[in-house]
């Protein structure tokens, strides 16, 4: 038989996702990242409440100053991680935590000093209370572990999507499913912490507590992905790539905190699996678990959506019996 040529309107229909999904890469990627501008940065201020008034004014408000009644107040809050830095104006010494987010401690100098030209004064001086250690010198090594545990649930969550057949309504079958990435998110979170740790020298001392961000983040991801599939069908896997890869990824704060994005990815990146991950990374890193409530909930709250759609509209997963079946049957042909 002649090899007959594609369908045009075959083609089309499939190369048509394909360029949605590159034109929003790009557009979500180039979009928050190709100018980070401080947004509302919140900081503390020691000193006259005129001084955290002036600075909330500054042009274009990259600044959101709260008054601090003393240093040690002011260091607490970025311990809490309610500001990102803190200014003292007796000494123009500014605090800042670069294990937060390096740029936005970079962005808070720079505006610092920007304004202290504007009206004669000399630079501040800056004080890094919350230093990078010498293994992540840029931070970037629990957003990239973050990247790769929301690639694992959604991938995970796909591929044993396929088994079965293509809409099965069991719930059973769904329940295997979910179970599956739950055991699936337990392996995965811990190999690949244990992995980073002895090829990298990255988590020192937080092994426990990142495998089970890792777990979390990607039982999160992966019962949301089926559940989104199992509501959308096909269209389900591109629904998810835009959603979590795409938008939330660029959205998480990995490289530039939300601060520092433009406001869809400032408003947005926080309710998502990736920048609650990567928040909930960070303060279990370097905060010694200050506010992690909210990213937790984040998460779960992802996992159960996920799961309650699963069950309610049924999973696609073939049990070992059929799948026995299915062997002898393609051996006796």
């Amino acid at each position: 038989m002649a090899n007959m040529a594609p369908n045009p309107k075959a083609v089309t229909l499939v190369l048509a996702p394909a360029l949605i999904l590159m034109l929003a890469f790009a557009f979500f990627y180039v979009g928050a990242f190709h100018e980070p501008t401080p947004h509302h940065v919140p900081v503390a201020v020691v000193g006259p409440p005129a001084v955290a008034a002036q600075l909330s004014s500054l042009p274009g408000e990259p600044l959101d100053a709260h008054p601090a009644s003393s240093r040690a107040d002011a260091l607490s809050q970025i311990d809490d991680r309610r500001v990102y830095g803190a200014y003292e104006t007796a000494t123009n010494r500014l605090f800042v935590a670069s294990a937060a987010n390096r740029a936005t401690a970079v962005a808070l100098e720079t505006t610092f000093d920007r304004a202290a030209a504007v009206q004669g004064r000399p630079a501040v001086r800056v004080t890094d209370v919350k230093p990078l250690p010498l293994s992540d010198p840029n931070g970037t090594a629990a957003f990239y572990a973050v990247i790769a545990w929301v690639f694992g649930g959604y991938i995970g969550a796909t591929l044993i999507g396929l088994l079965g057949s293509p809409r099965s309504s069991s719930r059973l079958r769904a329940a295997a499913r979910i179970g599956a990435l739950a055991g699936f998110a337990v392996v995965a979170g811990i190999l690949s912490v244990i992995m980073l740790r002895a090829s990298f020298d990255t988590f020192s001392g937080h092994v426990i507590g990142l495998w089970a961000i890792g777990a979390l983040t990607i039982f999160a991801s992966g019962a949301a992905t089926a559940g989104i599939q199992a509501a959308a069908g096909p269209a389900g896997t591109g629904l998810v790539i835009l959603v979590f890869v795409i938008l939330g990824n660029s959205a998480s704060g990995g490289p530039f905190a939300r601060p520092l994005l433009p406001g869809l990815w400032r408003t947005i990146g926080g309710v998502l699996p990736p920048g609650a991950s990567v928040d909930l990374a960070r303060s279990a890193l370097f905060f010694d678990g200050a506010r992690i409530t909210g990213p937790i909930l984040v998460l779960v709250a992802w996992a159960v959506l996920g799961t309650a759609l699963a069950l309610a509209l049924g999973g696609r997963m073939m049990n070992p019996a059929d799948t026995e079946a299915a062997a002898a049957a393609g051996a006796a042909v």
